[in-house]
């Protein structure tokens, strides 16, 4: 998968600071900023101990049916918070 270099420059750098906070809702899902950041910081190769993917993620992957690949290579376009919160609410089973 080829990564933009606007992921790198979106990204957080995880080994020296924390994601957002998992009560932060992107999309209209609780949790879905954490998430963007570990999977941005992963993308990068800056995720330290925060994995992408991990038990809480798959949470939100089966709760609204989006496909953890597909948003993996979307987030790697180099798509905005914006961007992601948008693509979120078309590609979300769980709707509200």
């Amino acid at each position: 998968m080829e990564i933009s270099k606007r992921v790198k420059e979106l990204a957080q750098d995880l080994r020296v600071r924390e994601p957002r906070s998992g009560y932060e809702s992107l999309g209209g899902e609780a949790g879905a900023a954490r998430m963007l950041d570990k999977c941005r910081a992963t993308l990068a190769g800056m995720n330290g101990d925060y994995q992408f993917g991990c038990s809480l993620d798959q949470h939100f992957f089966n709760e609204t049916g989006i496909d953890q690949n597909a948003f993996r290579e979307f987030v790697a376009t180099g798509a905005t918070d914006e961007d992601v919160a948008a693509w979120i609410a078309r590609h979300s089973h769980n709707r509200r």
